[in-house]
């Protein structure tokens, strides 16, 4: 990890272009996943890699840039180190999550939990009683989500499901000793 110091912002078109996620390195070698089987979470082994091509970070910046989204960025310099991006919109009293992802030399260096910290300050400013989440099945991803507090939902959003059958609904409900 490089010496600057690590910056989380709130992106607009000020400090955020559509190459900011040029240098963003998505890969992921993933071992097993997580599935629901009867309520509970059972690991498996299914190897496969995930990666974002040039094209697939221009997307990216283009999402984030769409004002659809309110983002926060992790920055190390000028460099977008990190991302979770957030529909503006409550949906149940809860927050969702639509993006969250560190580039790969910076994991596991509590980049990830800054962000989640700061998603969960601002939806608790806007009165949501919870972050929601269609987490990836990877076995980090669930590990990352359950040590942020995360728990699979008992009440699913619908469409995230039909979006991502494979994925694993979350939320982290907000408690007042908590986050």
């Amino acid at each position: 990890m490089k010496e600057n110091m690590i910056v989380i912002k709130k992106v607009d078109r000020d400090n955020f272009f559509e190459t900011s996620m040029d240098l963003f390195d998505r890969y992921q070698e993933v071992r097993n996943v997580f599935r629901m089987e009867s309520g509970k979470l059972v690991l498996k082994k299914q190897p496969f890699t995930e990666t974002w091509s040039p094209e697939r970070k221009r997307e990216k910046a283009a999402e984030i840039l769409s004002g659809k989204y309110l983002t926060f960025c992790a920055f190390d310099g000028e460099s977008v180190i990190g991302e979770i991006m957030l529909i503006p919109e409550l949906n149940d009293n809860r927050l969702i999550i639509d993006s969250l992802h560190v580039s790969r030399e910076y994991r596991q260096h509590g980049i990830g939990r800054q962000l989640v910290e700061t998603a969960c300050d601002y939806a608790k400013s806007r009165g949501a009683e919870a972050l929601y989440a269609s987490c990836c099945s990877a076995e980090e991803t669930i590990r990352f989500y359950t040590a942020m507090g995360f728990e699979p939902s008992e009440h699913p959003i619908t469409s995230c499901v039909e979006d991502e059958p494979f994925d694993i609904q979350m939320e982290c409900r907000f408690m007042d000793d908590n986050r």
